[in-house]
C-alpha cells in the first residue's frame, strides 16, 4: 500500500546524529582564538545540561541521537566535538588526523566507534584534515563537498578525500580557504539548510573562494560578521529546524524569511572551547 510505502520512506529518511557525552570536557589549552584556560575557564555541570539540552532538542526535531562514551578519553577533552570525528559518505568514515598533538589521540576512539557500527574507516595519517568541521555535504543531491583549508585542515588532503570516498555519484570536492582565526573550520562560517541552501558568512573566506562558492548552484544566505561571531553559523539542522546558539533577531528573522524555524539554545560553555551547537553533532 502507499502508506506503508511512505512510513517506509520516513523511517528510512530519519537523520542520525553522532554526540559525545562531554564527561571530561574542559579548556585545558588554547588552540584557537576563543580558548581561554585561566580566564575563560569551563563549568562542566552547566556544560553537561547545555549538553543534554541540545541533544533533547535534536531528539525532539525528530532526529535520532547515537551517543558515544567519553569516560575513557580524560586526556581529551575536546573529544565532545563530535562534528571534528570524520567525513561521512554511506558507510565510509574519512577520519580526521588533527593538526594539533592536543586532538590528536581523539582519532583511536573515534576509529572505535565507527567500526563498532559498521562504517569502514579510512584516511590519511600524515595531512592534517578535521573531519565535517571541514567538509560538509551541499550542493545539487549533495553532489559538492564544501572543504575548509588553511587554518586546520591542509588542502593536500583534499585529493585523497575524494579518492577514498568515490562512490560512483560524482561529486566534487570544493576548496574553500579560511582566513579569520576565529573561523578556523568551515562549520564555523558555513551552515547547509538543504543541497541548495546555505548560511554563510563570506568574510570568514578569501574572494576568490567566495566567488568559487557562490558558481555551485547553491543559493547563499549571508549573516553579518556579529552573527558569525555568535557562532549563528554552527547550527544543527533537522527538517526545518535550525539549532543554534542565542543570537540576534537579525538572524531570527533572516531564517524565519526562508521558511525555516529558528530553535535557540545556550551553548556558552562551548564556545569557551570554539564551537557550538553542529560541532557537538556528526550527522552518520
Amino acid at each position: 500500500s502507499i502508506m506503508s510505502r511512505v512510513a517506509t520512506k520516513l523511517s528510512t529518511a530519519v537523520k542520525k546524529i553522532l554526540m559525545v557525552r562531554p564527561t571530561h570536557f574542559e579548556v585545558r589549552y588554547s588552540i584557537n582564538p576563543w580558548m581561554d584556560p585561566v580566564s575563560k575557564p569551563v563549568n562542566r555541570e552547566l556544560a553537561m545540561s547545555q549538553w543534554e539540552t541540545l541533544k533533547e532538542t535534536i531528539e525532539e526535531c525528530g532526529a535520532e541521537v547515537h551517543v558515544m562514551e567519553s569516560e575513557n578519553a580524560a586526556d581529551w577533552p575536546d573529544i565532545v566535538f563530535s562534528a571534528n570525528a570524520a567525513t561521512v559518505r554511506g558507510n565510509k568514515a574519512y577520519l580526521a588526523n588533527f593538526l594539533h598533538p592536543e586532538r590528536r589521540g581523539e582519532r583511536e576512539f573515534y576509529k572505535k566507534w565507527f567500526e563498532d557500527n559498521g562504517f569502514e574507516t579510512c584516511g590519511r595519517t600524515d595531512i592534517a584534515f578535521e573531519g565535517a568541521g571541514d567538509a560538509l555535504w551541499c550542493g545539487k543531491n549533495y553532489s559538492r563537498l564544501f572543504a575548509g583549508v588553511g587554518p586546520r585542515t591542509d588542502i593536500r588532503a583534499l585529493p585523497d578525500l575524494a579518492q577514498q570516498l568515490d562512490d560512483g555519484s560524482g561529486f566534487k570536492v570544493v576548496g574553500c580557504k579560511l582566513i579569520d582565526p576565529r573561523f578556523y573550520h568551515i562549520d564555523v562560517a558555513f551552515c547547509p539548510l538543504t543541497d541548495e541552501l546555505a548560511l554563510w558568512f563570506p568574510g570568514a573566506f578569501d574572494p576568490v573562494s567566495q566567488h568559487n562558492m557562490k558558481n555551485e548552484g547553491v543559493e547563499l544566505v549571508p549573516v553579518t560578521a556579529e552573527d558569525a561571531g555568535f557562532f549563528s553559523c554552527n547550527a544543527v539542522v533537522v527538517g526545518k529546524n535550525v539549532i543554534m546558539n542565542h543570537t540576534t533577531t537579525r538572524v531570527a528573522k533572516t531564517i524565519e524569511k526562508i521558511g525555516y524555524n529558528p530553535i535557540f539554545i545556550d551553548m556558552s560553555e562551548f564556545i569557551k572551547a570554539g564551537g557550538s551547537s553542529k560541532c557537538c553533532t556528526l550527522q552518520i
